[in-house]
């Protein structure tokens, strides 16, 4: 989950992303600065590379029962039963993950046994010692009191009139360990089984299927007891209590497994809206993977608090707070971006497990490239394409890295599991765009039998990066070793400068490419082939391939004339950077009639630089064209703003634009005119943004357009940005859009709204966009704004406290160094202690005298 940071949504239809954080798991997870070089120690000679932990025995079923007496005191009480088999040889010693577990007591039957509990791990001993392939099990009693990760509770509060209290839990990377002692790493699995005691009233979920109607242990308290019988790792293990409205979105008479959605109370008949898609992507993932959905049921629950966009719980995903929309508000994009890559998931991260945290690719390229197998089901070929597309253009932002200096995306060279998830090469778009390359090299055929196999062969399993190769080698018969080496054990993608010059004389067209990217031992030329297209009578067709296997490669080409387009690889077959010369003629054919999708954005982007009136007009006439891509539409608009094209702009404010996307896009790029000369066409663009900021019909067009006006520094409408802040819409978008408007407007009435929108009762996805704001306004007023931050770094909400933290940081003030060293103190995470004396540090540093 993403925790990079990021899932592209890209669509047919653009999919809005949905605010926040990446989709799995731990956001706001404090790392240490990275290493300058990396996975050696040059002052000690150190491999610094992270290899997974031995587990030394098969845990084979864990038993957890659980009493929570009063939800709205953070603690619970917990009997553990353990079982497992020692492996190997005979073990006198069982090391388990507890971090700030209250451990009570211990026990073996049959043995006798001790133990020691440094904060961060249980050492039990037995004796006498256990054989190998004996079956053993302990049995453990703590108590886990409000621990700072894993497992979050929300008590009721008067800031929150009216909402239920609630606990959610969230396993990865490793913070089960938080709740339940475990081997808290993904290399091996178990069974598990939650027998679960709350007040009545509240409701319990869990992994796998509840094994009995709920039953009344004594008055006013009612146990659950769901059992997962089918292994997992321990990091997938969930735990949720509360109240919610519950409704099952499977098909009845059709769907083999219940598929309910927990929402809020108040929030049931909004289910069926924002989850409705459920079953059909169930099918689609089935009929891709040749799998039947593995699970006793899939679930969907929306928690307070979350810290991601979703989790991939095994048959129980959590999904963040404001993940359900109205039949009014999912016009403005829906959850089925989100939706999809959490359910692909099931099969690629549970049934599927990463061994190591090196090849979370495995589980977050999958989910990523399944979602676009999703777009390619509702929305046809180009919504794939535009996913696959978006996955591209993320990568190639980004991973410019140079080996050995930078880590690839298959690397040991990491410190903190999330370090995988955040990398420049990072595995949720570049390991789809590996499989979208994959597909295309051997052929949908080959491609999904060879995914059907590796599905076979590795069910219930932990697998790495070679187990994937291998299978898709055993199926298709070709060696694609090279092709693993370089798209996922290095860092970069090739960064290709092409040119095509026509011989009249020959009727030849000649290519010249050069890889400028890094070409040294490190880092030898990428070898691919990249595909040429031109146009023919019939349209369209591939002319051929350029060959690179070094810096400097060419190809020719016989013709019976010269091509009136020719379009560099138009399937997206090959990662990498191209940079393509050819006369803008061939760029407005290509706009017009290129063969795919992705071929027609790239010339809508090529023609940001031409100054012609016919490439404006081109631009404007696809933008304006609702039959159109929406993804080429904004792309267009896009092009339109950077040539500085007011007039064009104007022009398309004037016609009746449906789509909420393009109609952003509009505001979004438009605002980016207004510099320098102001005509009637840019006052017509303005006039629309102020328009829209108050009265379009799309929240997402309004929160662009109050963005838009902070962006543009126009101070007298600063009330519009005062009454944005205190306006509600889905996701907080809009009150969003205003905190960052006002803090760009840089006035002093901004810092009163943005320690308002600070306070508990915000939404906790708010909050910190508030605070930040109040950072950058607090030079306006630092007597109110400093002891304001101090007083936050006292809330119960990480969200909060800790952007309160970094702010403080930020405005660089002394008199929070004591309210910062009382908080160090009080945190009994390592973890937190640290990161909070990274931000004193940096503040005496600032300071000093």
């Amino acid at each position: 989950m993403s925790r990079v940071v990021w899932l592209v949504l890209a669509a047919g239809s653009v999919a809005a992303a949905r605010p926040g954080d990446e989709c799995c798991g731990g956001a706001h997870r404090w790392q240490p600065a990275p290493r300058e070089i990396g996975s050696f120690d040059p002052a000690t000679g150190r491999d610094l590379r992270t290899y997974p932990p031995s587990p030394y025995v098969d845990f084979q079923h864990m038993t957890l029962r659980i009493d929570i007496p009063d939800m709205n005191t953070p603690r619970l009480k917990a009997v553990q039963n353990l079982r497992f088999v020692p492996v190997g040889r005979a073990m006198s010693t069982l090391v388990l993950d507890a971090k700030l577990l209250e451990i009570v007591k211990v026990e073996s039957p049959g043995r006798s046994v001790t133990f020691s509990h440094d904060g961060r791990t249980l050492a039990v001993n037995f004796e006498p010692v256990l054989p190998p392939g004996e079956a053993a099990e302990v049995e453990t009693t703590y108590t886990v009191d409000d621990p700072p990760r894993g497992l979050t509770w929300t008590p009721e509060s008067p800031a929150w009139p009216g909402r239920p209290a609630q606990l959610h839990t969230q396993g990865q990377a490793e913070d089960n360990s938080y709740w339940f002692p475990c081997h808290d790493s993904p290399n091996d699995r178990l069974t598990t089984e939650l027998v679960v005691t709350v007040p009545s009233g509240y409701l319990v979920s869990s992994n796998g299927r509840l094994v009995a109607p709920s039953r009344f242990a004594e008055m006013g308290r009612t146990t659950f007891h769901w059992l997962q019988d089918k292994p997992h790792v321990p990091y997938l293990v969930s735990l949720i209590v509360g109240k919610f409205d519950i409704q099952n979105v499977a098909r009845a008479g059709r769907d083999r497994i219940p598929m309910p959605v927990y929402v809020p109370p108040g929030r049931g008949g909004d289910i069926k809206v924002t989850y409705g898609n459920t079953p059909r992507i169930v099918d689609v993932f089935e009929r891709r993977t040749g799998q039947a959905y593995p699970w006793d049921q899939y679930a969907q629950l929306v928690v307070w608090n979350f810290s991601a966009g979703g989790m991939e719980n095994t048959s129980a995903t959590t999904m963040y707070d404001t993940a359900i929309f109205s039949a009014e508000t999912i016009k403005d994009g829906d959850l089925d971006g989100l939706i999809s890559h959490e359910l692909a998931h099931q099969w690629f991260g549970d049934l599927i497990t990463c061994r190591s945290w090196e090849h979370i690719w495995l589980n977050e390229g999958f989910a990523t490239y399944f979602t676009n197998l999703w777009w390619e089901e509702r929305d046809g070929r180009d919504g794939y394409m535009a996913g696959v597309l978006g996955n591209f253009d993320s990568v190639i932002g980004r991973d410019k890295a140079d080996a050995p200096y930078q880590p690839a995306m298959v690397s040991k060279d990491y410190r903190d599991p999330w370090e995988t998830f955040r990398k420049a090469a990072n595995p949720y778009p570049k390991g789809a765009s590996i499989l979208h390359m994959l597909r295309v090299k051997l052929g949908d055929e080959v491609f999904f039998r060879g995914l059907a196999a590796y599905v076979q062969k590795f069910k219930f399993r932990e697998v790495e990066t070679n187990d994937l190769r291998r299978t898709l080698e055993d199926v298709s018969g070709e060696t694609l070793e090279q092709f693993f080496e370089q798209w996922c054990y290095r860092p970069g993608v090739p960064e290709v400068h092409l040119t095509a010059t026509w011989n009249p004389e020959t009727s030849e067209l000649a290519f010249a490419a050069e890889q400028k990217q890094t070409v040294n031992g490190h880092n030898p030329a990428f070898v691919f082939d990249l595909p040429i297209w031109v146009d023919a009578e019939s349209g369209s067709r591939p002319l051929g391939v350029v060959r690179l296997d070094a810096r400097e490669n060419q190809a020719v080409f016989k013709l019976p004339a010269e091509p009136a387009m020719i379009v560099i690889d138009p399937e997206l077959s090959v990662l990498a950077d191209v940079r393509f010369e050819q006369p803008v003629r061939r760029w407005l054919a290509q706009l017009e009639r290129g063969p795919t999708l992705p071929a027609r954005v790239r010339a809508a982007r090529e023609l940001a630089a031409d100054g012609s009136a016919i490439g404006a007009s081109i631009l404007l006439r696809v933008a304006a064209d609702e039959r159109e891509p929406v993804v080429l539409r904004r792309t267009c608009i896009g092009s339109l703003a950077a040539k500085g094209n007011a007039a064009a702009l104007a022009t398309l404010s004037r016609k009746a634009i449906k789509s909420h996307d393009v109609r952003e896009a509009l505001i979004s790029e438009g605002v980016k005119v207004l510099a320098g000369a102001f005509t009637p066409d840019h006052a017509r663009v303005r006039d629309v943004i102020i328009a829209a900021a108050t009265k379009d019909e799309s929240e997402r067009v309004r929160a662009a357009a109050v963005r838009a006006i902070g962006e543009a520094g126009w101070r007298d409408r600063l009330a519009i940005l005062i009454a944005a802040a205190g306006s509600e819409s889905q996701h907080d978008r809009v009150r969003q859009a205003a905190l960052e408007a006002l803090a760009a407007l840089n006035v002093p009435e901004g810092l009163s709204v943005a320690l308002t929108c600070a306070q508990a009762g915000n939404l906790n996805r708010t909050r910190p966009v508030a605070i930040n704001a109040a950072a950058t306004l607090a030079h306006h007023n630092p007597d109110v704004a400093v002891p304001a931050l101090i007083k936050l770094l006292e809330d119960r909400e990480r969200r909060a406290w800790e952007a309160a933290g970094r702010a403080l940081l930020s405005i660089g003030d002394r008199r929070a160094l004591p309210a910062l060293n009382e908080l160090r103190t009080g945190k009994r995470d390592p973890v937190d202690a640290a990161m909070i004396g990274g931000w004193i540090a940096e503040i005496e540093a600032k300071t000093k005298p």
